[in-house]
């Protein structure tokens, strides 16, 4: 068996929520509709106060991953609709409390 970073270095297995995540905050920075802090720090906050807040999707298959059955199309979108739900809150949580 593989060393656990070696294991969770290898990208076969990914969390979904996080690409969720990252599609949502990227889309409401297009929009403009919140003025708030972009830097790499803030953001990174955001992300992590959000993916506390919503579930896990994990996959391990590229398969899955590229050829995405109905099902799992219907997790993943609401996951990401979890997610732009969550980004609002979580960014007044980081204006609060500012780390730089």
């Amino acid at each position: 068996m593989l060393s656990k970073d070696e294991f969770f270095k290898t990208g076969e297995i990914v969390n979904l929520a996080e690409h969720a995540v990252y599609e949502e905050l990227a889309a409401l920075i297009d929009r403009a509709e919140i003025e708030f802090c972009q830097c790499d720090k803030c953001l990174f906050d955001i992300a992590c106060v959000v993916l506390n807040n919503i579930p896990n999707l994990y996959s391990s298959s590229i398969v899955d991953r590229t050829y995405p059955s109905a099902e799992f199309k219907d997790e993943y979108n609401n996951l990401k609709l979890l997610a732009a739900d969550e980004i609002p809150q979580a960014i007044e949580r980081i204006k609060e409390r500012l780390h730089h």
